[in-house]
């Protein structure tokens, strides 16, 4: 039986927006590396090895949207298993280069930042794989949308100090973009806020605040 049609346009909605992220985040590193060289000598084979793992995971939250906007499931159910490889080597490169840049910079900011990244994505992640076998496909995307967009506070990072504003405000704007995105797709591919969607992002809030109040004795 072929999908409905809103299941397809909210599948390509998604694939849109995760190519985007895609694009954004290549936009905002390689403006990091022209503006501020001397951070190029920290690309070591770890930091690449992330910053591909991580693009790779972008790049694959699109095609999976697409394969499923164009029914190609069985495609889609084996991507879907790999991706727990991809997540492995997100979450050891990424936690580890967490504590050690803290550490090089003398920044704990940088880790706390880093940590609460990976606290949101991996419970929405668990939570997304959770939905698709129970085929509730709305909170599968959102799960793993939001999950991502937990992600791009490093790019936010970059742009802000390419602009030499002050760096708490790459984590003041993640908020509003992800609950906007969020809410935004919610209404177009479900007419109305969803309480999945509410509470996800409110999980997603909720980690944003435990990191805000251990990071506030560090800045004060």
């Amino acid at each position: 039986m072929k999908a409905p049609e809103t299941h397809r346009q909210a599948n390509l909605l998604l694939a849109r927006i995760a190519f985007g992220l895609v694009a954004f985040s290549l936009v905002a590193f390689a403006l990091k590396a022209a503006a501020h060289t001397e951070v190029q000598t920290r690309y070591t084979p770890l930091v690449i090895i992330h910053g591909v793992s991580m693009l790779a995971w972008m790049g694959l939250l699109g095609s999976q949207a697409w394969l499923a906007a164009n029914e190609r499931y069985s495609l889609h159910r084996m991507m879907g298993k790999s991706s727990l490889g991809l997540v492995a080597v997100m979450t050891v490169t990424g936690l580890t280069l967490a504590v050690n840049i803290g550490e090089e910079l003398g920044r704990i900011e940088v880790t706390i930042v880093n940590l609460a990244a990976f606290a949101t994505f991996l419970p929405l992640y668990l939570a997304a794989i959770r939905f698709a076998a129970r085929k509730e496909i709305a909170r599968h995307r959102m799960a793993m949308l939001i999950g991502t967009l937990a992600f791009m506070t490093p790019a936010y990072a970059r742009v802000v100090q390419v602009l030499e504003l002050p760096d708490p405000l790459a984590i003041a704007v993640q908020v509003p973009i992800t609950v906007a995105i969020a809410l935004g797709f919610d209404w177009k591919t479900q007419g109305r806020f969803t309480r999945s969607t509410l509470a996800m992002l409110a999980f997603s809030i909720a980690i944003v605040v435990v990191m805000v109040a251990s990071l506030l004795p560090l800045i004060l």
